[in-house]
């Protein structure tokens, strides 16, 4: 692909909520990423002038006013662009607050939509919050915050030997896929209640 072809991907916003500034950060990299990757460019100086030019005038400004970020020397050249995405991603980080998405994590709960865009948006904040154990806390928070209170039944009742397969599983049976899937199990194979949860 020719590294002039015109992109689709915009500026980086960096007068956004400045909670979310870090999530926004690391989101509008992989899309850059992509296009690098999509363009073939491999020159390291070329990565960081693209960088900056997609990014705008506030990504600019941002990073004209790290120190370091900007290495100009013969001896950095080869390494301009990993420089300036080290420097950018510790800048944004310090933005980021995990108490924060932890928050927001722990207030979501399922509303009039189904349990696969309940999960669904429970993994979208669940990627912001930095946990040790993301599918621990998902199991969690569907417990709490699940509308289901036969699903919330048959994972308290497996306990600890709970998987999020097996949630997603259940939890997806009420759906016309869960259904479809059941019925298509029984042609294959016996099948007892509550047998997703037997280990």
């Amino acid at each position: 692909m020719n590294p002039t072809t015109t992109s689709s991907l915009t500026q980086f916003d960096v007068e956004g909520d400045i909670r979310s500034v870090g999530i926004r950060w690391e989101k509008w990299k992989r899309a850059f990423l992509i296009y690098i990757e999509a363009t073939g460019i491999e020159d390291s100086l070329k990565k960081r002038a693209n960088l900056l030019h997609h990014g705008g005038f506030g990504l600019q400004e941002i990073f004209y006013n790290i120190p370091g970020a900007n290495l100009t020397d013969q001896e950095n050249e080869a390494k301009a662009f990993e420089i300036a995405i080290r420097k950018l991603d510790e800048y944004f980080s310090l933005k980021h607050s995990k108490v924060y998405e932890r928050h927001v994590f722990r207030l979501m709960k399922q509303e009039e939509e189904g349990f696969g865009k309940f999960l669904l948006r429970l993994r979208n904040q669940a990627g912001k919050c930095k946990f040790g154990n993301v599918e621990e806390n998902l199991i969690d928070q569907i417990v709490e915050k699940g509308s289901s209170t036969e699903l919330r039944k048959k994972i308290l009742a497996a306990g600890d030997a709970i998987t999020l397969e097996k949630v997603i599983i259940t939890g997806d049976s009420k759906s016309g896929i869960g259904r479809i899937w059941r019925n298509l199990s029984k042609f294959f194979r016996p099948q007892e209640p509550g047998e997703f949860f037997n280990v």
